[in-house]
C-alpha cells in the first residue's frame, strides 16, 4: 500500500509523450478545420460537418491512445509497448462499435467523412513521429 504523502513528495516523470500529443493534436485539429472549410466551399453545411466529424473521431481516438501511454511511461515504464498494443486495439473496437450501433445521418457525407478521416490520419501520424524524432529516451527506465 502507497502513502499518500509519500507518493505526493515524489517528482512527476516526465515522459515526453504530452509534448508528442500536443503537437499530434494540433496538427490532426488544424488538418480538420481546413478540410471542414474545404467542404463548407465546395459542397455547404454538409460537407463540412461530414468531414468535422470524421476529422475530430480520428483526433480524439488518436489522442486517447497517446494519454493512455503518457499515463502508463509515468506510472509503468515497462507496460508502456502494451499500453501501445492495448489502446491501438481499443481504439479500434470503440470505433467498430460506434459505427455499427450508431446509424449516422441522411445528411452525412461518407466521402467528406472518410476522405479527412484518412486524411488526418496521414497529418497525425506525421505530426506524432516529427515530435517523436526530437524526443531523448533513456535505455532503461528510471526506477
Amino acid at each position: 500500500m502507497t502513502n499518500s504523502a509519500t507518493d505526493s513528495a515524489q517528482p512527476e516523470r516526465f515522459t515526453g509523450w504530452r509534448g508528442v500529443l500536443l503537437h499530434a493534436s494540433l496538427a490532426g485539429v488544424l488538418a480538420t478545420a481546413v478540410a471542414a472549410g474545404l467542404g463548407a466551399v465546395i459542397q455547404g453545411p454538409a460537407a463540412a460537418g461530414s468531414a468535422a466529424g470524421g476529422g475530430l473521431a480520428v483526433v480524439l481516438l488518436s489522442a486517447m491512445t497517446l494519454a493512455l501511454v503518457d499515463v502508463t511511461e509515468r506510472h509503468a515504464p515497462q507496460l508502456t509497448i502494451i499500453a501501445f498494443m492495448l489502446g491501438f486495439v481499443l481504439k479500434l473496437l470503440l470505433l467498430g462499435t460506434v459505427l455499427s450501433i450508431v446509424p449516422a445521418p441522411e445528411w452525412v457525407s461518407a466521402a467528406w467523412a472518410g476522405l479527412t478521416a484518412l486524411a488526418v490520419v496521414v497529418v497525425w501520424q506525421t505530426a506524432e513521429l516529427r515530435a517523436f524524432s526530437k524526443l531523448r529516451f533513456t535505455v532503461s527506465p528510471h526506477p
